[in-house]
């Protein structure tokens, strides 16, 4: 029986709203700089690591006022917690795979709070004058890569399950053994006919998993 691995998107997942695209749209450039650096994206002039290098770079205020604003202005998935919970109290490995910020991921998940989770995303190096700097975690020209990762867990023989919501999580959830998508992640899941489940908020995603590890396996079939 493989033990089962909880990999989960941050922005807009456990999030409620995208914090990247409120600090470009809200506290950087502007919403006509986003929407122009998406078409670029979708023209396939300019990558999506390149399009958040350039819209963080426009932020240019004081890395308090900004977790002041966000912590204000973004709230939480409600059922972040119980999922989080769920999964401590059942050793279950949750993972926060973000093509984010750990510096804005602590503002919502502090490791105080939360020591279980592991959090693998890039960083950001507030610079007044040069505008904020992003330092990516992995080579290359992907935001994150998210295969590897995945692929790291399930080599060392774990069942990996994959929450997400958008562009940087495409890799993940062809990775993963199992898929909980909304939004655009949804829609690319069914163009590719990649199995998934559809959730609306995180709750649906723990009484899911929760009725699942419940039930009595299939005659036959191992359960992860």
């Amino acid at each position: 029986m493989r033990r089962l691995h909880l990999f989960c998107d941050f922005d807009g997942t456990i999030t409620q709203h995208d914090t990247l695209v409120y600090l470009a749209t809200r506290l950087g450039a502007g919403p006509d700089y986003v929407r122009h650096g998406g078409e670029e994206i979708r023209a396939g002039r300019m990558s999506l690591r390149e399009a958040i290098a350039a819209e963080i770079r426009t932020v240019r205020l004081p890395f308090a006022e900004v977790a002041r604003i966000l912590r204000q202005e973004i709230p939480l998935d409600p059922g972040f917690v119980a999922l989080a919970e769920w999964s401590r109290d059942r050793s279950i490995p949750l993972t926060i795979l973000s093509a984010g910020f750990h510096e804005i991921i602590e503002l919502f998940v502090p490791q105080a709070d939360f020591p279980w989770v592991e959090v693998i995303a890039n960083r950001v190096e507030p610079d007044p004058v040069a505008g904020w700097q992003c330092h990516f975690r992995d080579p290359g020209p992907d935001v994150i890569v998210n295969r590897k990762h995945l692929r790291d867990a399930q080599e060392a023989g774990a069942y990996c399950r994959f929450v997400g919501d958008g562009l940087s999580d495409r890799e993940a959830a062809e990775t993963a053994d199992r898929v909980f998508a909304k939004h655009s992640l949804a829609e690319y899941c069914r163009e590719r006919a990649i199995p998934f489940h559809e959730y609306a908020p995180l709750e649906e995603v723990r009484t899911f998993l929760a009725e699942e590890s419940a039930a009595p396996p299939l005659k036959g079939v191992s359960s992860p």
